[in-house]
């Protein structure tokens, strides 16, 4: 009975030991935590006070939280993707209070989920509270300590004092520096290059860009560059010039900039 015993607690550390492994291969990617002010799971904001709750014991495993209606800090201001947000979801059934802790990240993809905290208090404030407490015990062998990610070195497109150009091809070089030959054309932005910026749910810095019948016709991400947009799905950025929005993308191994209107 003893070495089962052993071989039982062994099981459950190491368990517990590969999900802390897990957890701090994915958090550790994120500077901050924000804190939903209602969850999915509940009815009005903090509810039964999980939010303020769950801000405390994220706290204490060394992670930087913040509520929803406080004030970020600078870098997170303008890179949204140091930020990772916490929702709290209920898995319950008649019996039981089931809660994990979902973390997203600046675009709604889920990037952890904590182990399933329980209890089986009939009183709900006290059910949800023992059950979230529980599902921290998922970080107790793991302290947050954020790293920063290396990344290429991104291309740059260097900037021209005429907005709407045509580039003449030339030898791609990666991570190279575009030198460009352009050729102005007209500044003048048309009907059909009004957009309309919608935040996307859970972010803080990527849009989807509509057009006057809300059509989608671009959604754009944050570069970690203030005024910097990389088009999803399409080798293009957007970037702010002199005031004004330019829109640069490779058309047939050409690239095209034009001027466009953006309504944030």
């Amino acid at each position: 009975m003893k070495f089962q015993h052993k071989i039982t607690t062994l099981v459950i550390f190491l368990f517990t030991f590969s999900i802390a492994l897990n957890a701090q291969e994915q958090l550790n990617d994120y500077k901050y935590i924000v804190v939903q002010e209602q969850f999915s799971c509940q009815k009005k904001a903090n509810d039964y006070q999980l939010n303020g709750l769950t801000q405390f014991l994220l706290q204490k495993q060394n992670f930087k939280v913040f509520l929803e209606s406080e004030n970020l800090p600078e870098d997170a201001v303008k890179n949204g993707c140091l930020v990772v947000y916490a929702d709290v979801t209920e898995h319950s059934n008649m019996f039981k209070t089931k809660l994990k802790i979902n973390f997203r990240n600046c675009n709604n993809q889920v990037v952890f989920t904590s182990e399933e905290g329980i209890s089986s208090d009939k009183e709900y404030k006290v059910a949800y509270n023992i059950a979230l407490r529980n599902t921290i015990k998922t970080f107790q062998n793991f302290k947050h300590n954020y790293k920063v990610k290396k990344v290429s070195q991104p291309l740059v497109l260097e900037e021209e004092d005429t907005p709407d150009t045509i580039v003449k091809p030339q030898e791609k070089t990666p991570n190279a520096v575009l030198k460009t030959v352009v050729e102005t054309t007209n500044l003048k932005v048309s009907k059909k290059d009004l957009y309309t910026a919608e935040l996307i749910p859970g972010s803080v810095f990527c849009y989807q860009l509509k057009t006057d019948n809300n059509t989608i016709a671009y959604t754009i991400l944050f570069s970690g560059k203030e005024d910097v947009y990389v088009v999803k799905g399409s080798d293009a950025v957007i970037y702010k010039m002199n005031a004004q929005w330019i829109l640069a993308q490779y058309k047939n191994d050409t690239l095209v900039t034009k001027a466009i209107n953006i309504q944030f």
